[in-house]
């Protein structure tokens, strides 16, 4: 039976480090009053941090064994002081990429609450902060004011689906739902052997092998309704990449065996030529710069489809110019002409 999604506590989220364990600004502390050459000792210490000299000797052992700081004790001095250059002290050079990793795996986890992934994800979670609690303590709160990610809202229905076709994608089994395509006004039944699920400008889109077609297909999972996921199991075929799938398109959509490709030439002046040097939308691009200040830029990439590549010209306006291929240059203008500007 296949069960990647274990149980796992949901306390393990809640678990709180140890009152006996040290803080990030006591440690903080220690390490400059020792820095300094002051000679502190646990007395001097305490009466400066506010703690007994009980926790203050456990921070210094555990700065000391677990740290692996040079702190040693001068006897005729009656205080601590470093035996060797601290400058390069791993915790305080590493503890910005942590936090800033926690950050964003809490900011994943947000996203799959509800789902059977919330427990395996919490159980991974758990443990990172487990071992963690040894080095620092923190707020969450304290981590929201520091870092924010604006992405597209997910309702707690389209997260539900994404956990249920995440475990049928990892189970390889073959799942039914109903699919209502762009621009239509009924769903259809489809029945599809999941491969791959790829997040696209804040969306989730199932990648799937569609039995009745023959072909794969991409599914925006909010136009996915009451799915179904079956006993069946299959078989994803070895040649088959997800990441290339998505690669070589220029958003979401590609059409399995079109090996077409199109030479994109768009010419960006004003702000769209200076975002054009700051993003990169295509593992293809080219930025070439037209004057001496580039505020003209010509960007260059090879796509298949062109739909996507219509609606990134426009959303441009008039900073943006199609040099090629025509048929792109056709679309633009056949858009343009159709739009009610009124």
């Amino acid at each position: 039976m296949c069960s990647p999604l274990r149980d796992a506590s949901a306390a393990a989220l809640a678990e709180k480090p140890p009152q006996n364990r040290p803080s990030l600004h006591r440690i903080y502390a220690i390490h400059d009053a020792i820095r300094s050459g002051g000679f502190p000792n646990c007395s001097t210490l305490s009466k400066q941090i506010e703690v007994t000299t009980k926790t203050i000797q456990r921070d210094i052992n555990h700065m000391r064994d677990f740290l692996g700081l040079p702190i040693e004790y001068d006897k005729i001095q009656h205080g601590y002081y470093y035996s060797s250059d601290t400058s390069d002290f791993p915790v305080f050079q590493t503890t910005a990429d942590t936090l800033a990793g926690l950050f964003l795996a809490r900011a994943a986890f947000d996203s799959v609450r509800g789902t059977t992934l919330e427990q395996t994800m919490g159980e991974i979670f758990g443990k990172m902060t487990r071992n963690l609690h040894g080095e620092v303590s923190f707020r969450w709160n304290e981590l929201d004011d520091a870092f924010s990610r604006k992405l597209v809202e997910c309702s707690p229905k389209n997260v539900k689906l994404f956990g249920e076709l995440a475990n049928a994608v990892l189970c390889r089994r073959e799942v039914a739902f109903s699919y209502r395509k762009l621009g239509s006004e009924q769903a259809e039944t489809r029945r599809v052997q999941p491969y791959h699920l790829g997040e696209i400008d804040g969306g989730w889109y199932l990648i799937a092998h569609d039995l009745e077609r023959g072909a794969l297909r991409t599914f925006a999972l909010p136009r996915l309704s009451r799915l179904k996921v079956t006993s069946k199991l299959f078989e994803r075929p070895a040649s088959f990449d997800g990441r290339e799938y998505l690669r070589m398109s220029f958003g979401v959509w590609n059409v399995e065996g079109d090996s077409s490709r199109h030479l994109i030439r768009v010419e960006l002046r004003g702000y769209a030529a200076q975002l054009a040097q700051e993003r990169r939308w295509h593992p293809t691009q080219e930025v070439i710069p037209l004057n001496d200040k580039a505020t003209r830029v010509e960007v260059r990439f090879e796509a298949g489809r062109l739909e996507e590549v219509l609606r990134w010209t426009l959303s441009f306006g008039r900073q943006a110019k199609v040099v090629g291929p025509q048929e792109l240059v056709r679309l633009v203008r056949d858009e343009i002409r159709a739009m009610d500007v009124a």
